[in-house]
């Protein structure tokens, strides 16, 4: 799947910009939020950028990128999450934790081994949901997902297992999980229940990468550009309301 550049940028400025209204999370610490497959996250004024074997820490303060630190943590490192003072870093053949109690200085806590696959990771309270797919770059990888306990950072547990089709990336706000499927759309799962999660609505007539979802408002990237939804937070019904296209976004 190719997914234009622009997209990516468009991302980027959203991570930068959705912010609750008096300019803060109150949950994290953070200034914004990303999608799953980010390469990058904010939390206070530290920036935090995974490339294939480590963590680059930015100092952010003074309105500038100063590079204050480098982290090794290991190869296939593909995404990473900002919770709290956890990032989550997704690799092809495990889950990372690192502590960002000293935000300048990443310290690892604990490394989640799984079979190797693509794996993007989002935390929502005590929960860590983990999409594994396979592909050219996953080697023999799975499709799946996987909940995780994450209470004691030092000892995260699996608490359940699901078989998915191609899962890319994800998204959770209260009772509901959003995964993109590639080209077989977005599905909405209700996740009350995590030893049974039930399947809410499937989205057929796109081709989903990524998602972010945030107080009703759902914002997907596919193939065929920027989509954004609203969704019911009691029901997790969702409805189109405005599209990007690919060519209307490289103008």
């Amino acid at each position: 799947m190719r997914i234009n550049k622009v997209i990516h940028a468009l991302l980027f400025s959203m991570l930068l910009v959705a912010c609750s209204e008096d300019g803060s999370n109150n949950d994290s610490g953070a200034i914004g939020q990303g999608g799953s497959l980010t390469r990058f996250a904010i939390s206070e004024n530290y920036l935090y950028v995974v490339d294939l074997n480590g963590i680059q820490v930015f100092d952010t303060q003074n309105n500038t990128f100063e590079k204050v630190n480098s982290v090794a943590v290991g190869s296939g490192l593909e995404t990473i999450f900002t919770k709290g003072n956890y990032l989550y870093l997704g690799a092809r053949d495990a889950m990372f934790i690192y502590d960002i109690s000293i935000p300048q200085a990443p310290t690892f806590i604990f490394r989640y081994s799984h079979i190797t696959s693509c794996d993007p990771v989002v935390v929502q309270g005590n929960r860590a949901y983990i999409t594994l797919r396979s592909g050219s770059r996953c080697n023999r990888g799975t499709n799946a997902l996987e909940i995780l306990d994450i209470s004691n950072p030092n000892n995260p547990t699996l608490i359940a297992n699901y078989a998915m089709t191609s899962p890319f990336g994800l998204g959770v706000d209260g009772n509901f999980l959003f995964i993109c499927e590639g080209s077989a759309g977005l599905k909405v799962y209700d996740i009350t229940d995590e030893l049974q999660i039930q399947l809410l609505k499937e989205v057929t007539d796109i081709d989903a990468y990524d998602v972010i979802p945030r107080d009703g408002l759902l914002t997907l990237t596919g193939e065929d550009g920027i989509f954004q939804y609203r969704y019911n937070k009691q029901t997790g019904e969702v409805n189109l309301i405005s599209t990007i296209p690919v060519d209307r976004a490289e103008i």
